[in-house]
């Protein structure tokens, strides 16, 4: 699970850096990894709307959402307004851990942010 959302990253980096190559503004952040619990957490911007403490904020907000078990890539509702949020579900915690928001499509996501467990 946390490789499918791990190649979900890679791509909305790599569209970020072909873009980027093309001439837009765009740039992303590495923040720094957060606790929630007894578990770590990486997180990452991309574009310019979210800074890394607006990205923490929203990440743990939507890591406390409980989310149903058994698909991959579950739609979240709870995202920021806007972005199309969706999660790799714990299989038993229930909560998500790790995911995505982004806006525009999955292949050029303009602005965003993405969290993954350690």
């Amino acid at each position: 699970m946390k490789r499918t959302l791990a190649l979900l990253v890679v791509v909305a980096v790599a569209s970020l850096a072909a873009a980027s190559t093309a001439g837009a503004t765009h740039t992303g952040q590495v923040c720094r990894p957060f606790k929630l619990g007894s578990h770590s957490y990486s997180l990452l911007t991309v574009g310019t709307s979210w800074s890394c403490t607006a990205a923490k904020a929203q990440a743990i907000k939507l890591i406390g959402d409980r989310i149903h078990n058994g698909i991959k890539n579950v739609p979240l509702t709870n995202g920021p307004r806007g972005l199309h949020c969706m999660a790799t579900p714990n299989s038993t915690r229930g909560h998500a851990t790790a995911g995505v928001c982004f806006k525009g499509t999955f292949a050029f996501p303009g602005t965003g942010f993405s969290w993954t467990e350690n």
